[in-house]
């Protein structure tokens, strides 16, 4: 019994970690969406790709190294600036709610007493505080784009068919 505890718990520690990492996805970096087209796009070109990625897990280049190649105005990175500052304030109770159930979660997996009904009413509240957060990120998209001049969001759109013409080939090659 106990060789098959030792199995389980680390077993399920990993799973849960996977589960909750991708969950929580949305609420890490409330600043740098990877998925928004502003954020992704072409790949970096410039000499310096430390000046142009942030952070260790960071997928592409950083909102400052997009804004300077699309050539957006100090009026533009103002509003822009503005916008992320407006999601913060009006996500900052989910994102606190949501890291304080990843700890609850990660303490229960750490003391190694899992409470099966306990992790599953904590999943049931992370379900009911993503889509709130997933809604506001969608918003600020939308406000960001909003801000750019036709000449930018053609910029956007070329990065954007860039970077679904790598992935592609890079499916081709497996």
């Amino acid at each position: 019994m106990k060789r098959h505890a030792l199995l389980v718990v680390p077993m399920t520690a990993c799973f849960m970690i996977a589960v909750f990492a991708t969950a929580s996805s949305a609420a890490d970096n409330p600043t740098a969406s990877p998925g928004s087209p502003v954020v992704q796009g072409a790949a970096s070109q410039s000499s310096e790709p430390s000046a142009e990625l942030t952070g260790r897990f960071h997928r592409g280049p950083s909102l400052e190294a997009m804004m300077k190649k699309l050539g957006t105005t100090d009026e533009q990175k103002l509003k822009i600036r503005a916008l992320y500052i407006g999601f913060a304030d009006r996500t900052r109770k989910t994102r606190m709610e949501l890291q304080s159930l990843k700890d609850e979660k990660k303490t229960m997996l750490l003391s190694g007493k899992i409470d099966q009904q306990k992790l599953a009413q904590i999943d049931d509240q992370i379900v009911k505080l993503v889509p709130d957060l997933v809604k506001e990120k969608l918003k600020l998209r939308r406000d960001r784009l909003a801000l750019l001049t036709p000449e930018q969001i053609g910029r956007v759109a070329d990065w954007m068919a860039e970077k679904a013409f790598r992935a592609k080939v890079r499916r081709m090659h497996r």
